[in-house]
Order: structure tokens, then sequence, then C-alpha cells
């Protein structure tokens, strides 16, 4: 399994994408995986790549990084920080519901605990994965529906039969 995170750096500036990529090839488990340079090669590089995380510039011409995080799919959704020059966007970026927000220029301390956030939600993300995996195979094997790990705990494991098991 690879535990690198899939990253794609959206910014209309090539010197904020250059600069962006500097500082993440030295972090082992970010992947940078594509450059757009605007909210359109976004989409279709976030529709094409699935990544793990998107650094997203606000600000762009045509399409802005608001546009973009509209566009997407809810349920496939990348982990979305915002990097923009601007502050002002911040509330609106924390009510699009983007995992963090980045000034410019971007700060190396900042940075790193703006990847150590992105790291914990992908960790409970998976987490929560694994577990609502968990509760459909035993739903499976009993034949009856399981809502919750709480649940589990409480039917037992004579609770637990296999619901064609023999006589």
């Amino acid at each position: 399994m690879n535990d690198r995170l899939k990253t794609i750096i959206v910014d209309d500036e090539a010197l904020a994408r250059r600069g962006l990529l500097h500082r993440l090839s030295g972090v082992p488990d970010i992947e940078v995986t594509g450059e757009a340079r605007n909210g359109r090669e976004a989409l279709e590089m976030i529709n094409e790549s699935a990544p793990d995380l998107v650094f997203l510039d606000i600000q762009m011409p045509g399409m802005d990084g608001f546009d973009v995080l509209r566009a997407l799919d809810e349920d496939t959704m990348p982990v979305i920080v915002f990097v923009t020059a601007f502050d002002e966007y911040a509330v609106k970026a924390f009510e699009a519901n983007a995992l963090d927000y980045l000034l410019k220029p971007i700060d190396d301390d900042r940075l790193s605990e703006a990847l150590d956030r992105v790291r914990t939600f992908c960790e409970q993300k998976r987490a929560a994965g694994h577990r609502e995996a968990l509760l459909r195979l035993v739903g499976q094997i009993t034949g009856k529906p399981v809502r919750s790990m709480k649940e589990v705990r409480a039917r037992g494991v004579d609770g637990l039969r296999r619901k064609d098991r023999p006589k």
C-alpha cells in the first residue's frame, strides 16, 4: 500500500507553484503528481488522477478556487488546502470546508502544521472507512444490519452467529 499522499498544486503563478513544489519535494509522504495553472486544468486533473490532497489558489482568472470546489463531487473530493495572498478569504475558505488555509508567502512552520492536519484528517477518514467496511461485513455474515461498533459489542459473540450456519 502506498502511504504517500497524491498531491496537486493549483496556482496561476508559476513562481508560486515552483516554490510550493520545492518545499513539498522534501516531504517524504507527499507525492506531487501534477500542477495546474487554472481552475479548468485543476478540475480535469482532479477528475483524472483522484488526488488525496490539493493545494488550491483562490484568486485565479476565469474559474477561481471556490468555483473549482463547487464543481467537485462531494463523495470523491480530495482534501483541500487553500493557498492565497489575501487573508480576507479565510472565513469563506473554512465555510467551503477547506481543511486549511495558507497565506502567501507560505511560512515553513505553517506549511508543516497544515500537513499535520491533512495527515490526521486522512487517518481519521481511513479509519472510518475501515470501520464501515467491518460493520458491512458483520452484517453480511450475520444477515442482520449492524450500525455501530457499540452494537457489535452489545450483541456479544453469541449475537454474531453466522446466518447460514448448519444445525
